[in-house]
């Protein structure tokens, strides 16, 4: 049943690796205090006291900065100038102390950065420059949400259940496993419909299982959870989603960026397996220490 038991990881996935994100204490302002009357007629006027600088506000405009220099490179046709000055914009609030989603206003600057930075990649690739992309396949889990939204299961057979039950009883797992109506559904859909589709994917899978277990098992992670490859991509590291998610984990931009993977015009590390997958993992461990 090893279908069954990549379907219930891919919902352990989800919700393992939502990472919550915590408030930036916001700096404070030193308010002036009012000169008290004096006596005497010739004494200075108090200076008011200046305000605390905001270091975020400091790290967007560094930002910034870098961003617009970067513009300006690029329409002077220095590309590699460009490319430095976009990966800076986006280093400094990733190097930051503060992180690049810890405070809102440094998570709203960052998502939108990542856009920016984007979206002039895929115009410079469509003027002839840049870097020539590697070929993409889409990505499993939207072939697998339009079967969802356009053949759900209907209720599953006593038979299929009586047999989940049995493979529950004798095989050990390290995340918990419910038996239920519309898991037991989706087994069927998957032993029929889309059989061949997930029996490649297991076949494709063989080849990474041992190495993302191995990256799993160092941080401490279930081990079942190797198997979410299976569901968000089929375990092809050329993958790409309709939501610009990529590789065999369906990595997004910002989130492979705060993980370590580098993406700039000339390398996408979402499609290394093993970067990607220890990339994965490090975020899978800190949602389970956060």
């Amino acid at each position: 049943m090893r279908v069954f038991r990549a379907l219930r990881n891919a919902a352990i996935c989800v919700s393992v690796m939502t990472v919550g994100c915590g408030g930036n204490p916001k700096p404070q302002t030193v308010k002036a205090t009012p000169a008290q009357p004096t006596p005497a007629p010739a004494a200075p006027a108090t200076q008011t006291a200046a305000a605390t600088p905001d270091p975020i506000a400091a790290l967007i405009a560094s930002s910034e900065r870098h961003y617009d220099a970067g513009e300006r490179e690029l329409a002077q046709g220095h590309l590699d100038k460009a490319r430095i000055e976009f990966n800076q914009a986006l280093d400094v609030l990733l190097q930051s102390p503060y992180g690049a989603r810890t405070d809102a206003r440094l998570r709203d600057h960052f998502d939108k950065l990542v856009d920016r930075i984007s979206t002039r990649e895929v115009t410079t690739l469509a003027a002839g420059d840049g870097f020539a992309g590697k070929p993409t396949e889409k990505a499993a889990i939207d072939e697998l949400l339009e079967v969802a939204t356009f053949d759900a299961p209907g209720a599953p057979s006593t038979s299929t259940t009586a047999t989940v039950s049995k493979d529950l009883q004798s095989t050990s797992h390290d995340v918990p496993i419910p038996l239920n109506e519309k898991v037991v559904s989706y087994i069927e859909l998957f032993q029929g419909r889309l059989h061949d589709f997930l029996a490649s994917g297991l076949e494709r899978g063989s080849a990474y299982l041992p190495m993302i277990q191995n990256v799993f098992r160092a941080e401490g992670l279930p081990l079942d959870l190797a198997y979410i490859p299976l569901i968000e991509s089929a375990f092809k590291p050329t993958a790409l989603s309709n939501k610009e998610a990529r590789g065999m984990w369906q990595l997004m931009a910002g989130t492979a960026l705060e993980n370590g993977l580098k993406r700039d015009w000339y390398i996408d590390e979402r499609a290394d397996p093993e970067k990607a997958t220890r990339a994965s993992g490090k975020r899978a461990r800190k949602a389970r220490v956060g």
